[in-house]
């Protein structure tokens, strides 16, 4: 939990907050040192699920080498760029999903992925859950809780920043074959293009695999910034403490937000 915002800070609620333990020296509390980290990027996989089912991951990130899941006659594949579904139309309705745990990403993105030619107009529909802090601008608020997410990608889609999904007030129902919410909840916040700075989020992705007339379709949610920084390896991540000080003289206000993440 972050440190307070206002008010007095005590030396043993810096250490207790970093983890270290006695004797401290404020000299252990630099950002970037061992004790307070400025930035972060991981991600978990906990369950994918397509036609048929399948079986629980537990890949970590970036620890370990991506993932790849078939399901009926196409496939699932993650790591620390993008997770990734390919599908053809299928006789059954099944939702299938995508769960990851201890998501720590500057922004999400979604887009459909296949080539233009030969693929029909008709949408995939979706419902992004996604519990912890996060925000749905560059610059906006921090939302905390549970939130729901509900959009539909064509195959017009084709870049990140093409879809805007919407934040929902209620949790809808989940994705048919040819809508989402049906109108059972309202819109608590619309035009939402990204997701942006998940804070070890659980984020679960749910869509619908019968599209009547599509013969197949892929479609790519992108874990990425492309706004000036990256963190070790291009894994895009979450920036952290950037008002403690690197060097220098170090004071009690310096660690006003602060928290071990």
């Amino acid at each position: 939990m972050a440190l307070q915002t206002t008010g007095s800070i005590s030396f043993s609620e810096i250490a207790t907050e970093f983890g270290d333990a006695t004797p401290n020296s404020m000299s252990e509390f630099y950002r970037g040192g061992d004790n307070v980290v400025d930035s972060k990027a991981d991600i978990t996989y906990t369950e994918v699920y397509g036609y048929n089912g399948s079986p629980a991951l537990g890949t970590r990130y970036p620890n370990a080498s991506s993932f790849s899941y078939s399901w009926h006659n196409r496939s699932f594949v993650g790591n620390t760029a993008y997770f990734t579904t390919s599908m053809v139309r299928e006789t059954d309705n099944v939702v299938a999903r995508c769960i990851m745990s201890g998501v720590y990403k500057h922004r999400m993105g979604w887009r459909w992925t296949t080539g233009y030619s030969g693929y029909t107009q008709n949408p995939y529909y979706f419902k992004i859950k996604v519990v912890g802090k996060h925000r749905t601008s560059s610059s906006g608020e921090y939302l905390t809780g549970t939130h729901y997410y509900t959009g539909r990608i064509t195959r017009d889609d084709q870049s990140q920043g093409d879809v805007a999904f919407t934040r929902r007030d209620a949790e809808p129902p989940a994705p048919s074959a040819s809508s989402i919410n049906n109108g059972t909840t309202g819109e608590a916040e619309s035009g939402i293009y990204y997701l942006w700075d998940l804070t070890n989020c659980a984020v679960e992705v749910y869509f619908n695999s019968n599209q009547p007339d599509t013969s197949a379709a892929a479609f790519a949610f992108i874990w990425d910034a492309n706004d000036n920084y990256s963190i070790g390896n291009n894994q895009q991540g979450v920036l952290a403490n950037q008002n403690v000080p690197e060097t220098g003289a170090l004071s009690f206000q310096d660690f006003y937000g602060a928290e071990d993440i």
